[in-house]
């Protein structure tokens, strides 16, 4: 029985710190302290209540009473339609990679890069599955935000490879197909890279819905939450997001 007996209140939570950004970047999202979240903008009074109508209703439907009382994270609606690389991004994706050799190591990790402890809960893969990866729209201009340690920690690990076989084995993992617009690595199943290939910001990054999800988890791991998807004046889509996964409810 989804969420039953599991959340104890309804908060109505903001959108993430990634809503202004919708330009080129070549820098990731910037992460203020989580004290300023509190600034970022909330759904609309009509859209709350019509995803408020949509967790009663399924509340009822699934014998789930706990469920409306579930708390609420919105996200941003973006466009997830599916294309073939341009030639030109690869090409300057593989240029960007290739003169990363050039820059020296930096003195904390001369070695290559450790891969990022994942600092997640159980409710991440859910929450992000849902998303559709808006984040990763960044990783196009941003070049995935690679740095010359994670392809010196490639090397490290394969004596006798050049820099051009490190560049070859990223680029190996670009698709026949990504999200137009997005990162070259941004698969309709999520990020193409091993997590143990990306970069830091990747690895690291996480929005205000995701940063309050695994608060949420933190408080009760067994948790759900609601997640509502949000485009101007519309709710696109709206889910019971736990760790079993992503259950869609009807608006």
């Amino acid at each position: 029985m989804i969420g039953a007996g599991r959340v104890s209140s309804w908060t109505v939570m903001p959108f993430g710190n990634w809503q202004d950004y919708d330009g080129c970047m070549t820098s990731p999202p910037p992460m203020p302290p989580r004290a300023k979240s509190a600034g970022a903008a909330a759904a609309s009074p009509g859209l709350a209540s019509e995803l408020d109508a949509a967790k009663a209703a399924a509340a009822h439907a699934w014998d789930a009473p706990a469920l409306a009382a579930a708390p609420v994270v919105w996200l941003r609606d973006h466009a997830t339609e599916m294309a073939a690389p341009d030639a030109a991004d690869v090409a300057a994706l593989r240029a960007f990679l290739l003169a990363l050799e050039a820059e020296k190591p930096a003195a904390r990790d001369p070695q290559g890069a450790t891969p990022a402890e994942d600092p997640g809960s159980a409710l991440d893969a859910a929450l992000c599955t849902f998303c559709r990866g808006r984040c990763c729209r960044f990783g196009l201009d941003g070049r995935a935000f690679l740095e010359p340690r994670d392809l010196r920690a490639w090397l490290a690990r394969h004596p006798g490879a050049a820099w051009a076989d490190a560049v070859d084995h990223w680029l190996g993992f670009i698709g026949a197909q990504h999200v137009r617009g997005s990162c070259l690595f941004h698969g309709r199943a999520g990020c193409a890279l091993p997590r143990a290939h990306r970069s830091d910001v990747c690895n690291r990054f996480a929005c205000d819905a995701l940063e309050q999800v695994r608060d949420v988890a933190t408080a009760d791991p067994r948790a759900v939450v609601v997640a509502g998807v949000a485009a101007p004046h519309e709710l696109r889509r709206a889910a019971v997001v736990s760790g079993e996964g992503v259950r869609r409810l009807r608006r």
